[in-house]
């Protein structure tokens, strides 16, 4: 007997080493995926940088399944109870080895088309059907891996593998996307089509873009890009009524006349319902019809101009990334007054020709294919580059992917909104805090809005105003704080003193907006008090679009709104 219980010590001993030693390999593997995970940009897959870490992964789940699958545990594997949880451990590292090579064999053929000839318009087009191509192949690969038994597991090993779950749905539906947007790319690049371009300036924010100051046409064609003469929006001003605008945009903001003046199109955050508009607008003012919308911003300018390089505008002016922000949110408009009109126009040549010679660049220059992808991504990211088109299978392409400027149902965003008529906002720093605590079923939540005015002496009229007839003084900020909530939000209330300039149902968020008014050197906060009808959710972070960016605290937890973020609680 004694002989016996020493063997089985033994046995059980051998077999905790055994399992102790894989999961040390899966825990390794994992941080190699992650480690993969990192350098997933153009850049790195170029490079070739995820292919170290993925194959040193798949290694370490190829020992981990080889430990699992030892006679040792051969016992173990019979038992109703313990058995079930072997499997399942052996049936994940097995997915992590599928996942794993799947991600070398990508990683090898998108940097193999990276370098493919993309100079000419056809091989543009060529290269995206082949990325589509690709990430339409890996997602059938990946939809095949089984991950084994998903009842009856104990707490952690259940935890775990409703990540690997949740990580290998996310990693499927960016390949969706990816596969759906590089399709729709290529066939508005093969055109013809016509987009009409709005250009957004962050000096004067409206909500999640800068005011779209200036108007043109973008045709697409055999994969080119051509962009006509912009126009100052201001001289498209149409008479009220002529557009109808109607729904929430109409409820909330028809007060200011989205549907006369371009600038305020933006007053809401929903591209998805001021870029129809826009085409209605244009269609009014010049007779064109277009099929689809463009916004790009300041940001999404000099995205660009790290992809061309430096490139000369019109009347001579070199322009490279590093100065753009200087040049678009201030020195443009150094210098000049608003009652006089010859200098405002030059400066509008100015932006336009940029936009203009940026784009000329784009078509003419060798360029890398894996930095523009970069620098799309990250335009798109922030809403510096919006997309909306009136084919509705595109502009569902475009919704999946993040690019359309749409808001959801969980959607959480804070902005401040222009009224002085300057060009103020790169002085204006932006701070939220987001407070939540739970109660039973429902979380109570506490959202403030610090703005603080840093406006400096010695700036122009045209930057600092005041504005004719809005009665305000030098570097005065007039404007709007606006917060898009969840579209289940109860009990919103103000803070004390504050109350509500705006609010209502804005698409599937809830509006609220209060005035601020702050002058050089000051600061002023609005507090947002509201019940979420659940204990524990997620909300989506909007970014502002703001230069610089506002910053957020959740609870402790800092980061800005440069890119969409999930909140957890």
């Amino acid at each position: 007997m004694a002989a016996v219980i020493a063997v089985f010590v033994l046995w059980v001993a051998a077999s905790a080493v055994d399992v102790l030693l894989a999961a040390r390999h899966v825990h390794q593997g994992a941080n190699l995926v992650q480690d993969a995970r990192n350098t997933l940009s153009a850049d790195g897959l170029l490079s070739g940088e995820p292919l170290a870490p993925l194959r040193s992964a798949e290694a370490s789940f190829a020992a981990a399944h080889s430990l699992l699958s030892s006679p040792l545990l051969w016992p173990v594997d019979v038992l109703p109870v313990l058995g079930r949880q072997l499997r399942s451990v052996q049936d994940l590292a097995v997915a992590a080895g599928q996942v794993s090579r799947t991600g070398v064999a990508t990683v090898g053929r998108t940097k193999a088309l990276l370098k493919l000839p993309h100079t000419a318009g056809p091989d543009r087009i060529t290269t995206l059907r082949r990325l589509a191509q690709l990430a339409s192949s890996t997602h059938a690969s990946l939809s095949r891996v089984n991950l084994g038994p998903a009842n009856a597991l104990i707490g952690p090993l259940a935890r775990q593998r409703a990540k690997f779950s949740s990580d290998l749905v996310q990693v499927q539906t960016t390949l969706a996307r990816t596969s759906a947007a590089a399709t729709a790319a290529a066939t508005i690049l093969e055109g013809p089509q016509q987009y009409l371009l709005l250009t957004g300036n962050n000096a004067e924010m409206r909500s999640g873009s800068g005011a779209f100051e200036e108007a043109g046409i973008v045709t697409t064609g055999d994969g080119e890009l051509h962009l006509s003469d912009l126009m100052q929006t201001s001289t498209l001003t149409l008479s009220p009524g002529e557009v109808p605008v109607g729904g929430d945009l109409e409820a909330r903001w028809g007060w200011l006349l989205p549907g006369v003046d371009w600038r305020n199109l933006g007053l809401t955050p929903q591209f998805d319902v001021n870029a129809p508009l826009a085409t209605r607008m244009w269609k009014a003012a010049t007779g064109q019809s277009v099929d689809g919308v463009m916004a790009l911003d300041v940001t999404g300018l000099k995205e660009l101009l790290a992809v061309t390089g430096p490139v000369t505008t019109a009347n001579g002016t070199v322009v490279a990334a590093s100065g753009v922000d200087q040049l678009l949110l201030h020195d443009q408009y150094a210098g000049e007054d608003y009652t006089t009109g010859s200098p405002q126009a030059s400066r509008v040549d100015q932006l336009g020709s940029l936009a203009a010679a940026v784009l000329h660049a784009l078509e003419t220059q060798p360029l890398a294919l894996h930095a523009m992808v970069d620098a799309l991504s990250a335009a798109t990211e922030g809403r510096h580059l919006m997309l909306w088109s009136d084919d509705p299978a595109t502009e569902a392409i475009w919704r999946s992917t993040g690019v359309s400027g749409q808001l959801t149902a969980d959607s959480l965003m804070a902005d401040v909104i222009n009224r002085g008529g300057n060009k103020l906002d790169q002085y204006l720093s932006v701070g939220t805090n987001l407070h939540l605590v739970s109660h039973g079923a429902q979380t109570a939540a506490t959202l403030t809005i610090t703005v603080a005015n840093h406006t400096p002496p010695g700036q122009s009229p045209f930057i600092a105003g005041p504005y004719p007839g809005l009665g305000t003084r030098y570097g005065e900020y007039v404007g709007i704080v606006t917060v898009n909530l969840p579209d289940d939000t109860r009990n919103l209330a103000l803070g004390a003193g504050e109350s509500a300039v705006v609010d209502g149902q804005e698409g599937p968020t809830l509006l609220a907006g209060v005035n601020v008014d702050v002058l050089p050197g000051a600061s002023q906060q609005v507090t947002f008090r509201f019940t979420l009808p659940q204990a524990h959710g997620v909300l989506t972070l909007v970014p502002s679009a703001r230069i610089p960016s506002a910053s957020w605290d959740v609870d402790g937890t800092t980061f800005t709104d440069a890119t969409a973020r999930t909140i957890n609680w």
